[in-house]
């Protein structure tokens, strides 16, 4: 496909978008946090962290001889490892100048504003805030929902990276797009579940596609706006509040998303085609289509409340060409040790309506966790 057989994918789990890959026809290659075993059995995979392998990070992609990359989730936060992966191969995504620019909130916020669109405000302290508001604090060089707390929660002091958002009550909700440089289509919009009780700001999931009623065509400007002000290219995502049929952008995630595999399932559609298309010949294309009486689909991230050894899973019954979601998908290796507060597993659902889904993804997730003994909240670190 326009040249691209193998592709190299780097990111904190590579194993969505190694799927995507393969329905567009792809060989994938992946570096990831976890090398889980529904990735390993498929495709060769070499476990990599950014922080702890960053040394030996072109060594460890030179081993797989890739001509093509793209990176997901968490690399956009390293727009240094990003430059230096520039000299094993070709990117598909959106280069480092392109992430220092977009992942600044402030220039975000002032692209949005000037199209009259809303976004929460910033500040570099929460001194002044006045006792009305309530602030995060985020960083710049993490994503995922990691390094978000409450401004008051306890920290040894923001990072230089830190920055503080207002709060903006609401449900989070997200939008896809594919863009060429200049002009984005919008592709869908999902809800974003929250973490687990205990870190409500990680990612718990999305359902898509989610209906947003009139909300919908200022998100696609939101789309149009960041896409000719920052060049983005190829698939990216924003995340945004919605309140009173006003999306508030709360952050841009400049990349394949986790919701893609999601409306892949929804339009039969091999979705990361769409992004190298957009990448290498500048084509946004057009939105496609839902299948007739297509199902809502829906992901949930099953979070260790404690330290525990997985037993081992596997799926059955279930086909990567028939554009399904399986069951369950990142899933460890048995006999894999998983420490309070990482990642499980994910869970798939598939229902007739949105809010059907939302209630089918909670129960399937509770007997899960049960399953697995992991009904107990957290301990306490005091």
């Amino acid at each position: 496909m326009n040249g691209v057989d193998e592709i190299l994918i780097i990111g904190a789990t590579a194993r969505a978008a190694a799927f995507s890959a393969s329905r567009a026809g792809l060989r994938p290659r992946c570096m990831d946090l976890f090398a889980d075993s529904d990735l390993a059995e498929r495709w060769p995979v070499v476990r990599f962290d950014p922080d702890r392998d960053a040394d030996d990070l072109e060594r460890i992609a030179g081993i797989f001889g890739c001509p093509h990359w793209l990176y997901t989730g968490s690399m956009e936060a390293r727009p240094e490892l990003v430059e230096r992966l520039s000299r094993i191969g070709r990117l598909l995504g959106n280069g480092p100048e392109v992430l220092r620019r977009v992942r600044d909130p402030w220039l975000i916020s002032r692209s949005l504003g000037a199209a009259g669109l809303p976004t929460p405000k910033l500040r570099t302290s929460t001194e002044g805030a006045g006792p009305s508001g309530r602030w995060l604090r985020k960083s710049r060089s993490s994503a995922g929902g990691m390094g978000v707390a409450w401004a008051d929660a306890p920290s040894d002091g923001p990072g230089s990276g830190d920055y503080y958002q207002e709060f903006i009550e609401g449900e989070t909700h997200s939008a896809l797009f594919v863009a060429d440089g200049e002009a984005a289509r919008l592709i869908g919009t999902a809800l974003q579940l929250p973490g687990p009780e205990h870190a409500p700001f990680l990612y718990g999931g999305n359902i898509a596609p989610w209906p947003i009623g009139d909300a919908l065509e200022k998100v696609r400007r939101a789309g149009q706006v960041l896409s000719a002000d920052f060049g983005l290219i190829g698939l990216f995502g924003i995340d945004f509040i919605l309140k009173d049929d006003d999306p508030w952008t709360v952050d841009v995630n400049p990349r394949y998303t986790a919701s893609v595999e999601l409306y892949e399932a929804v339009f039969k559609r091999p979705l990361l085609a769409d992004h190298i298309r957009a990448c290498l010949n500048d084509e946004a294309g057009e939105r496609p289509q839902p299948i007739h009486d297509a199902y809502v689909r829906g992901k949930s991230i099953v979070y260790a409340p404690r330290r525990f050894t997985f037993p081992g899973w596997r799926t059955t019954d279930w086909r990567l060409e028939d554009y399904e979601t399986p069951p369950a998908a990142d899933l460890p290796a048995e006999g894999t040790v998983i420490e309070a507060g990482e990642p499980v597993m994910t869970l798939f659902c598939a229902s007739r309506t949105a809010e059907q889904c939302r209630e089918d993804l909670g129960l399937s997730t509770r007997l899960r966790r049960e399953s697995f003994g992991l009904d107990c909240p957290p301990r306490s670190s005091g």
